[in-house]
Formats: structure tokens, C-alpha cells, sequence
């Protein structure tokens, strides 16, 4: 006997079809729509119908301030691990303070931890 897929067991099958008419200018606001959120007009409209808001793509100067934090996050990410590769001894001289070197350990992993929200949300991945 062949098994079935376990998600089309589980899954609901759709059978109630809408059909729907737009003016020409209608369908010109859903293909910019559709254009913006990079989905395909049945999509948008199913989703949109139900309550979901479709995400936005990101414009190319979002995407370029993604790459250039994604580039800074990499840079301070390497300057820690320099940083605490070296004995404590040394750190100390570089830093001439235990207080001040503490705290900026302290604040650069935390800038470290919250660049990477930013980029988790930008790109869509939530923790």
C-alpha cells in the first residue's frame, strides 16, 4: 500500500474557489502591490483576504545598509576575538583600565547581540 505525504494528510484541502473583478487601475494598484511584496497576485489577494499583511522586499538602499552592518558586526566581532585571545595581562596595558576595558567588552557584546537582531529582522528570520 503506498503511504501518502504527511502534510497532505494534515492539510486542509482547498476547495471553495472566489472569483474576483478589478478595473484596469484596480489591477494596476495589485500588480504594484504584488511588485513591492514580491508575491504572485493569488497569493496577495488569499493572504490579504484572511488578515495577514504581506512583508516588504527590501529597497536596495536597505539591502546595502544590511550589508554594510553585516560588514561592521563581522569587523567588531573580530577585534573581540583578537582581544581575547591575548592574556589579561595585555589587555590590561592596551586598555590602561580594568573598569573601562570591563565595560567596553560588556558593550561591545551587546552591540554585537543586538546587530544581529537587527539582521535576524531584516531578513526575516524571528527568535
Amino acid at each position: 500500500m503506498a503511504m501518502k505525504n504527511d502534510s497532505a494528510q494534515h492539510e486542509p484541502k482547498k476547495e471553495i474557489i472566489r472569483s474576483v473583478r478589478y478595473t484596469p487601475e484596480e489591477d494596476m494598484v495589485l500588480d504594484a502591490k504584488c511588485a513591492i511584496c514580491g508575491l504572485p497576485k493569488s497569493v496577495l489577494i488569499h493572504d490579504t483576504s484572511l488578515g495577514y499583511a504581506p512583508p516588504q522586499l527590501m529597497t536596495d538602499g536597505q539591502e546595502e545598509a544590511l550589508k554594510s552592518l553585516s560588514a561592521a558586526r563581522s569587523e567588531l566581532i573580530g577585534i573581540r576575538n583578537a582581544l581575547n585571545a591575548r592574556k589579561q595581562e595585555q589587555r590590561k596595558r592596551l586598555f590602561k583600565n580594568d573598569q573601562f576595558m570591563l565595560a567596553w567588552m560588556d558593550g561591545v557584546n551587546a552591540l554585537i547581540r543586538e546587530w544581529k537582531n537587527i539582521q535576524d529582522y531584516f531578513t526575516g528570520i524571528r527568535r
